[in-house]
């Protein structure tokens, strides 16, 4: 990490030296690779020692501040300049320098410090110790003891906790701020914790806090020699983020045990993983068996098998009227079906060629569509008819199953993009909601999961036959989660650095694989069961399909009943009267003959 080199100076007369001011600034700029510097004026600033110092930095590119510029400390990072910097800042007041270093910001805490001044032993003491409160450990003190400022001494912290005023060389200095943390000396960190697998597991009865976030800050603790300190927070036995925030800004706690998504309210360790949020759906639902009587064919196929059955039905009663004189639709409908059922029938009226032309034709045509129909039924009676699966948002929301979100997830969905679309069905309810429904992976709503909890549910449902639930191949956010902690938390870049070597070592994966065994283990989360495969006593739904092929079939020969009747109370008369007629013209036409 680039490093900074702020540099106050505090204009004073001294009368003896030991280091000279510009070439220990020389010196200090290449032990810490320095590649731009920054100085910062006052209008009633002596001009001799900017000269110096300008001789000194000669070789270094500088930028210009003083306290009539537009800008501010606080927006240095909008300058993109490289790092690390160097800043020549006048005599401050204790009050002035807490309030000078307030404005910076947080990602400056890593940075270099260079004060120049003269001043007592107590006073630089009482002026490091407030520095190390606001999370800026790295500082150098240079005392000027010469005449004109610009020679002195070097003064530092010594090592956590002790912090005391120790005199140094310019090299004493780069080795002790790697140091400074190396051993903490037992220093109480508070550290907020909520239930929240895998990432923290919380049971203070149990004397548990684990979880593949929480054991790495535990771990990171305890090679720094300090000491963990658990804070419940009032809910701790759901995910309760903002009660976690919540004690960070009030200073009930250093730390979260957890790794939330980065936003700007509270400072987070540097992120180096990259976690995505995808929505946990219900997998395809069973159809009901009442529609696995339409199941085995598309609509399509049953409207050209009823253009079929039309058809025919018309060609043979017109053959017949022609062989007959009459029409039978009603009788030849019914043969036309019992042909599509692999039922025995028989074209009576029909004689001639015509009959084994059109008997076979129509034996072959319902040969095959009942066997095509039952081979098809007997696929779906083994493996069962579904929903069709949800593959998009819009699909979602076409079957309006409702997202279960918390009042912290809307919150970060608000800062970060979120689908439009997905809002009118969201639904914004309690965590324990959230996770009693969860638990069971309750198929009316859909619930949010991060890439680190899928291998967890996956695990949960891994001896089911069907899972009960999946993912939406879709990511529907991306975000770089980090521990939250307090502002001017001393172990920020610390931490950081741990969360890195964790991340390319594979020890993150490696601690949550076993967090997730161990969140099934303790009963957090439990495996669903396989469906038991055994013989259970009949049910009326398997009575359904029989009843209604029943029904509908004594409907069909109730209409063709109806329709024979009608058309022989139609037809009859006439075909009576016209033989009478016709029996007449016959008598009287030998007579006349």
């Amino acid at each position: 990490m680039p490093k900074l080199i702020f540099m106050l100076c505090l204009l004073t007369n001294v009368d003896s030296s030991t280091y000279d001011l510009s070439s220990s600034i020389a010196a200090l700029n290449r032990g810490l690779q320095s590649k731009t510097n920054i100085i910062y004026t006052e209008p009633a600033q002596p001009s001799d020692i900017y000269e110096r110092i300008c001789e000194a930095l000669s070789h270094v590119p500088s930028v210009l501040f003083d306290r009539t510029d537009q800008r501010s400390l606080s927006s240095i990072n909008d300058l993109h300049l490289p790092k690390p910097l160097l800043m020549i800042l006048p005599e401050p007041s204790p009050d002035q320098a807490e309030a000078l270093f307030e404005q910076l910001p947080t990602e400056m805490q890593q940075s270099d410090f260079l004060i120049v001044g003269c001043d007592t032993a107590a006073n630089w003491h009482q002026l490091l110790a407030a520095l190390w409160q606001q999370g800026f450990p790295n500082v150098l003190i240079f005392n000027s003891t010469g005449r004109g400022g610009l020679r002195g001494e070097f003064y530092t912290s010594g090592f956590y906790p002790q912090r005391e005023l120790q005199q140094c060389s310019i090299e004493d200095y780069l080795w002790s701020r790697q140091h400074w943390f190396d051993n903490l000396g037992g220093l109480e960190v508070r550290v907020a914790l909520y239930n929240d697998p895998p990432r923290s597991l919380v049971y203070p009865e149990n004397d548990m806090y684990a979880g593949y976030a929480l054991l790495l800050l535990r771990e990171f603790l305890a090679h720094r020699g300090a000491k963990f300190v658990p804070v419940l927070t009032p809910n701790y036995s759901v995910f309760s983020p903002h009660d976690c925030l919540k004690y960070i800004h009030n200073n009930l706690s250093d730390v979260c045990g957890e790794l939330l998504a980065y936003y700007n309210e509270v400072s987070f360790t540097a992120s180096y993983t990259y976690l995505y949020v995808n929505i946990l759906i219900p997998n395809a639902q069973p159809k009901s068996k009442n529609y696995y009587i339409i199941a085995p064919m598309q609509l399509n196929t049953w409207l050209s098998m009823l253009l079929y059955i039309a058809i025919t039905c018309s060609f043979v009663s017109c053959v017949c009227r022609l062989q007959q004189g009459r029409w039978e639709c009603g009788r030849f409908l019914l043969d036309i079906i019992s042909s599509l059922l692999c039922v025995g029938f028989q074209l009576r009226l029909i004689t001639g060629w015509q009959y084994y032309t059109l008997y076979s034709s129509i034996f072959l045509v319902g040969f095959m569509i009942a066997n095509y129909y039952l081979a098809y039924l007997a696929t779906i009676l083994s493996t069962g008819v579904y929903e069709p699966e949800i593959r998009s948002f819009e699909d979602m929301v076409d079957r309006n199953i409702s997202i279960l979100i918390g009042d912290y997830d809307k919150k970060v969905f608000e800062i970060y993009d979120f689908p439009d679309i997905l809002w009118n069905i969201t639904r914004l309810v309690s965590y324990p909601f959230i996770q009693a429904h969860r638990r069971i992976f309750d198929p009316k709503y859909a619930y949010l999961a991060h890439s680190d909890r899928l291998v967890l549910f996956a695990f949960q449902q891994q001896y089911m036959k069907k899972p009960r639930m999946r993912p939406l191949p879709i990511d529907l956010q991306h975000s770089l989660p980090g521990f939250p902690m307090r502002r001017h938390w001393l172990l920020k870049h610390k931490l950081s650095e741990a969360v890195l070597n964790s991340f390319g070592s594979g020890l993150l994966d490696k601690l949550a694989d076993d967090t997730n065994q161990q969140t099934i283990h303790i009963g957090y989360l439990n495996l669903i069961p396989s469906e038991p495969y055994e013989a259970k006593p009949l049910t009326l739904d398997y009575f359904k399909v029989p009843l209604i092929m029943l029904v509908f079939g004594l409907i069909i020969a109730f209409v063709c009943l109806i329709v024979e009747l009608l058309w022989r109370r139609i037809h009859d008369p006439y075909t009576r009267e016209r033989c009478e007629r016709t029996r007449e013209a016959e008598k009287e036409t030998p007579g006349e003959s």
